[in-house]
């Protein structure tokens, strides 16, 4: 995706009312912690050039896609970055879901979109559904990041976002520190379709933010494929995990 840096509007030059607020308000680098230049959004662009991206290959099965083998409706998947608990680009998710920045979801999700648009990898998709979070989390945290995700990639493809057809009824509690069995196990009986019309004959596309073993989205898709037996499903995220 380093093609996009040149053309990614991110990166222009600001007007006076920006360069005012930066001065006033100013923003920092969502990894490194570096004051950004007016020029600049979210990341610098030391750490935008350094992010560990996955390509997309329309001819092969990617690694997002290979998690999610076992579910009959999957058409394709993909991720915008490789996930690492010791990298600092963590911190970009770190950001999103518990720092309350979700604009950076939006901003990467746009960029990585863009990309993949290009590779033909929306064809066909009818409508977004992001993962959502119970209510009780989503109150608590102000909003759902996947929500904030689904509009980057709306932005650039135009694609409506279908919020509330897939209910939350269930918090899995904290997954991260879980094995993959635990996290499995965990994931059983998340969700619920409160709205099956909704979703009946379409082509649709789940905004998650990460994945990890792929039990919390297989339990959706789950989920869906019992209600809603005419489904095609496809997923992006904004990274994969080891």
């Amino acid at each position: 995706m380093n093609n996009l840096v040149c053309k990614d509007r991110q990166y222009r030059r600001p007007g006076l009312v920006r360069l005012l607020f930066e001065f006033v308000f100013p923003h920092y680098c969502k990894v490194c912690g570096r004051r950004l230049d007016p020029t600049e959004e979210e990341l610098c662009i030391s750490c935008f050039l350094g992010m560990p991206r996955l390509d997309y290959d329309m001819n092969a099965i990617n690694p997002t896609e290979r998690m999610l083998l076992t579910e009959r409706s999957l058409v394709r998947a993909a991720s915008i970055l490789h996930y690492s608990k010791e990298s600092d680009y963590r911190n970009i998710l770190f950001h999103l879901k518990y720092w309350h920045h979700p604009k950076v979801g939006r901003w990467l999700a746009a960029i990585g979109a863009a990309e993949l648009k290009e590779k033909g990898f929306f064809e066909g998709i009818d409508c977004i559904v992001p993962l959502p979070l119970t209510r009780w989390k989503e109150l608590r945290r102000g909003y759902n990041q996947c929500v904030h995700i689904a509009k980057g990639v709306s932005k650039v493809t135009g694609l409506p976002i279908l919020d509330g057809a897939v209910i939350r009824n269930v918090n899995s509690g904290k997954q991260a520190g879980l094995g993959k069995y635990q996290r499995w196990r965990n994931a059983e009986g998340l969700f619920h379709v409160a709205d099956a019309a909704a979703l009946q004959g379409r082509h649709i596309l789940i905004i998650d933010d990460v994945i990890t073993t792929g039990a919390t989205l297989c339990s959706m898709i789950d989920t869906i494929e019992a209600a809603v037996p005419d489904i095609r499903i496809s997923v992006f995220t904004l990274a994969l995990a080891n």
